[in-house]
């Protein structure tokens, strides 16, 4: 099963469990495979360039939480830190 199709398919139990904050994190995953996918002409991702997708999307969520704990935005933090875990489930 590739990451694509584990990602539909957890969508699809996140819509039913009505979990709007692992929806976010999920959709924001496929999203940035489709646009890597599109970025290569439709070819299949390799399982290295995934792996380095993901660790991007979670490195990006890191800094977005340090950014919102220095504004004193604890709520957009932790909503990035959970994202970032979500993510981090896949690698």
């Amino acid at each position: 099963m590739t990451l694509e199709d584990k990602i539909n398919a957890d969508i699809k139990s996140a819509m039913l469990a009505r979990e709007k904050d692992k929806l976010e994190a999920l959709r924001a995953i496929k999203s940035a495979v489709l646009l890597a996918k599109t970025e290569k002409l439709g070819a299949e991702l390799s399982e290295d360039t995934e792996l380095k997708l993901l660790q991007k999307l979670v490195k990006q969520r890191r800094e977005s939480a340090e950014i919102y704990n220095a504004q004193n935005r604890e709520d957009m933090a932790n909503a990035e830190l959970f994202q970032a875990g979500i993510i981090e489930q896949y690698l």
